[in-house]
């Protein structure tokens, strides 16, 4: 059976039938509602939107006629029922990596990502010679939309990290694919996405730096400030251009000194800017994820994975997409002489660091996942819990534990 079909031949319990989508509720759990509140109540989908949430039960078998029709209930009680997570900077997972940009790469992804709640995602590159960037950006711009041959997690878009970045920052990105912007350089860019481009990361310092974020604002793009020497000065400059994201944040970025601030301050005190964090336990200490939380509240910042194609792989060496042979642990993966090398956790994990270490309520948490990544990419179709949006729903247990993510209603893992 596959929950939330759309209208016409479908399955239900009792055998094949004609007629309107199915109708699924969820009863007995504690939902997270749209403004916030986690408190029971039940919410019904079907032909993959919510329906209905309602603070008591819904009664199943009614007439087809009734408003609030349900025709398949399940039993969550003990768990929490959220809206599904938005991993907006993701690079692959289970040895597959987007910047192979095939099909077979995007399912092995949509399979690790969604076993961690994750309901859509952006495709993250990193930095590469001109001419492979392009054809990748042409790859994955062909690839939007559901995953997995229509049936796993949606891949909404592109988030383009370098190849625009400072080469004294350049953590695991080749230096020798670093490039300064340019007019011509962004507009190739723009053209080989052919529209799927979301977010571009960039060191808005670097010569043409300034009018890189203009001219990707101009374009719709969201410019974020990454693996950047920007000083506050450079980084407010940048914000006036159109800069509106950090990327995860205090990461490969000039650190805050109280004589020369840098960047981070400029980034989590500015009220048109979203940051993210990787809150994995090993890139940013607790007592960070807390400060920057605090600072910025729940509103603006946003969870990211930062997920590598070596995530969820066994303990030991492996090599990466690139040829790059990394150390991967039980919580981090590493080059051979130390650096981090991407995350290994997913927006599932990062929830139980966040609540757990750095003392985040579970509600702001979640919201964190899904309301603030969906807000700043101007989505308004999903993020939260409410009637008429697509129906991305995570239920997880009493501890954080993903036990079943659906994508538009339909079941992409049970746990």
């Amino acid at each position: 059976m596959t929950d939330g079909a759309g209208a016409g031949d479908y399955p239900h319990p009792h055998g094949r039938v004609s007629g309107p989508p199915i109708r699924t509720a969820l009863v007995g759990g504690t939902l997270l509602w749209s403004d916030g509140r986690l408190a029971p109540g039940t919410v019904v989908f079907g032909g993959g939107v919510v329906q209905t949430v309602a603070a008591g039960e819904v009664p199943a078998g009614t007439g087809p006629a009734d408003a609030i029709r349900v025709d398949v209930v399940h039993d969550v009680t003990g768990r929490i029922v959220a809206p599904g997570f938005v991993d907006t900077h993701v690079h692959g997972g289970l040895g597959a990596n987007f910047m192979t940009a095939d099909a077979d790469a995007g399912a092995r992804i949509s399979g690790w990502l969604a076993a961690g709640g994750v309901t859509s995602c952006l495709a993250t590159t990193v930095s590469a010679a001109p001419e492979r960037l392009e054809r990748t950006l042409q790859g994955l711009a062909g690839l939007r939309g559901r995953l997995a041959g229509g049936r796993g997690v949606e891949l909404l878009g592109v988030h383009v990290e370098g190849p625009f970045l400072n080469p004294a920052h350049h953590g695991v990105h080749s230096p020798e694919h670093l490039r300064t912007p340019s007019a011509q350089a962004v507009d190739a860019l723009l053209a080989a996405g052919d529209g799927a481009i979301r977010v571009v990361t960039l060191a808005p310092e670097l010569p043409g730096g300034m009018d890189a974020v203009a001219r990707f604002a101009a374009a719709g793009v969201h410019p974020s400030l990454g693996h950047s020497a920007a000083s506050f000065q450079q980084a407010k400059a940048a914000i006036g251009r159109g800069l509106d994201r950090a990327a995860h944040l205090f990461e490969y970025l000039a650190p805050m000194h109280h004589r020369e601030p840098g960047a981070v301050p400029a980034l989590l005190t500015d009220p048109r800017v979203r940051c993210e964090l990787v809150a994995d336990g090993v890139h940013v200490a607790p007592e960070m994820l807390r400060f920057a939380f605090d600072v910025a509240g729940w509103e603006r910042i946003l969870l990211v994975s930062n997920g590598c194609d070596t995530s969820g792989l066994t303990p030991g060496r492996h090599r990466r997409w690139d040829g790059v042979e990394v150390e991967v642990g039980a919580t981090e993966s590493r080059t051979l002489d130390g650096a981090l090398a991407g995350s290994v956790s997913r927006l599932g994990e990062a929830l139980r660091v966040l609540v757990a270490q750095a003392g985040v309520a579970v509600a702001d948490a979640l919201r964190m996942a899904a309301a603030v990544p969906a807000a700043s990419l101007g989505l308004t179709d999903r993020g939260r819990l409410t009637p008429g949006r697509v129906a991305d729903i995570v239920v997880l247990d009493s501890d954080l534990g993903v036990r079943r993510t659906y994508v538009r209603g339909d079941v992409v893992f049970d746990g």
